[in-house]
């Protein structure tokens, strides 16, 4: 009844419980290092991956309304993932390195790269997406679907390679 006597010490003490520790957080900003970070984008990239393996086998069986439907997954998983790692990940390494010119260059580069193909790979996806005619099976189709893959997962293997470590670095 008489809770509003000490709301003024409880948000006190919830401001606390909640707010990041400083050394874990990147400056001006209020992301926080996640220790999980890495390997949670770890097994997202796996499971991106599986999925688009699952459409290029739909497609390639001439499964064209599952190719559809896999591709949809596909979109909703990159966006994700793509924004994600924009927040909690790029962000956060632009303000831990803004004086340290070798990994910014890294950074930029695989913020560029990262958005270039993840425009392209949603670019060729949306229009399937929403078209209701069926899906061209020919050489150049495949080539496309193919090279969006390989792209991918050349990014895929480089973060984790090269980009990754920096961010595990912060905590070093």
């Amino acid at each position: 009844m008489f809770g509003f006597l000490h709301r003024e010490a409880n948000q006190a003490k919830l401001a606390t419980e909640t707010k990041p520790t400083t050394a874990y957080v990147a400056p001006g900003t209020q992301i926080a290092y996640k220790h999980s970070l890495i390997s949670e984008y770890s097994a997202e990239h796996k499971q991106l991956l599986t999925i688009f393996n699952d459409a290029v086998l739909a497609y390639e069986q001439g499964r064209d309304d599952e190719f559809v439907a896999i591709l949809q997954d596909l979109k909703t998983g990159l966006r994700k993932h793509l924004l994600d790692e924009e927040m909690n990940l790029y962000i956060y390494l632009r303000h831990c390195y803004m004086d340290n010119n070798k990994y910014m260059e890294i950074i930029k580069k695989f913020k560029k790269d990262s958005k270039h193909i993840g425009v392209a790979a949603l670019d060729f996806i949306q229009p399937l997406i929403d078209s209701d005619k069926a899906v061209h099976h020919d050489d150049n189709f495949l080539t496309q679907l193919l090279d969006i893959g390989n792209a991918l997962e050349g990014l895929i293997i480089a973060e984790e390679q090269q980009l990754y470590p920096i961010y595990q670095l912060t905590q070093a």
